[in-house]
């Protein structure tokens, strides 16, 4: 293989390999414990799937329409139906390697090795739930990353269908009872690719970090919350069951995009918001014989994709009226 350098060496690291130390204050992390914490392994958030091939393709499909009207002995009419919208989308790779020089191998006082792998095993992790959901809940209005096979963005008021009929999947109320029943009746109409009724049940919400305590005041408030009104809130009565989700990638910290900390998103379980595998995180640990700079090799990789297979059972809403 070519020649591994740096990583970790005594030359980075003296005071692991050459100088008495008491322990290395080594970082750790209690991310994955935050409240409703979404991980790229959600499978109600994210439809799971592996890839046998470098890249997942599909169609969307137009659906039959309603049933037409007939008079006595008067001719059936043909319906068309057809799938479109041919769409790709590849697999990424994702790569860690770290030398280790044998030296610093035999050496190590402070157990830098092994807490190397720890680090290593924590990042991935990280790497796939950031990635997964800016590449589609965090890209929803922007459609930088990815667009529906329609070309919009996820979140979109003219979403158009195979059968040319417009489909508005977007909103822009902030996260209070009074919107979010908007567009909960919102996705309650939402049309299928033929134009007719579809119609989806509230089921998930996902909102960035911030706004979780809102969220959570909205849905399980046992009165209407932020009012003075004696009303039985209806998101904790008939929508009791829907799943909450949070997410720090989804704020403006690490998400550039506008309104990052004031939007929110629906889903129900028909959505199409999708992550596929072409493999998982493997990690091998190369030998010194095997490399010609006498260094052991530390190499993990993954590779994946995630996506909008289309906008049905989906709403997005920006916050920012």
């Amino acid at each position: 293989m070519p020649n591994p350098t740096g990583g970790f060496t005594g030359s980075l690291s003296p005071d692991a390999v050459q100088t008495a130390i008491d322990e290395a204050m080594y970082e750790e992390y209690s991310r994955e414990q935050q409240p409703q914490y979404l991980s790229a392994s959600d499978s109600f958030f994210f439809k799971q799937g592996d890839l046998p091939q470098l890249a997942f393709i599909w169609d969307e499909d137009s659906n039959v329409g309603e049933f037409d009207k007939t008079g006595e002995q008067a001719e059936i009419l043909d319906t068309d139906t057809w799938v479109g919208n041919q769409t790709k989308k590849a697999s990424q790779k994702y790569t860690k390697q770290v030398p280790i020089s044998d030296e610093a191998f035999r050496a190590d006082g402070i157990g830098k090795r092994a807490q190397i792998g720890f680090q290593v095993g924590d990042r991935a992790r990280q790497t796939q739930d950031k990635q997964a959901i800016l590449d589609t809940y965090g890209d929803a209005f922007d459609g930088s990353v990815n667009t529906t096979p329609d070309g919009d963005a996820l979140a979109s008021s003219s979403h158009t269908t195979l059968k040319g009929f417009t489909v508005d999947n977007l909103e822009t109320g902030a996260l209070t009872p009074d919107n979010l029943w908007t567009q909960v009746t919102s996705l309650a109409n939402q049309q299928g690719q033929d134009g007719d009724a579809g119609s989806h049940v509230f089921e998930g919400l996902l909102v960035p970090f911030l706004l979780y305590k809102t969220g959570k005041e909205v849905m399980n408030s046992e009165l209407i919350a932020n009012s003075a009104e004696n009303n039985l809130n209806i998101f904790d009565t008939d929508y009791g069951q829907v799943q909450i989700r949070a997410s720090i990638f989804l704020g403006s910290t690490y998400n550039g995009n506008s309104n990052a900390n004031t939007s929110y998103h629906l889903i129900s379980r028909n959505h199409m918001i999708c992550r596929k595998a072409f493999y998982g995180l493997t990690t091998t640990m190369i030998s010194p014989e095997y490399t010609n700079t006498d260094s052991y090799v530390l190499r993990s990789k993954f590779h994946e994709t995630s996506f909008p297979g289309s906008w049905t059972g989906y709403l997005g809403s920006n916050g920012t009226a």
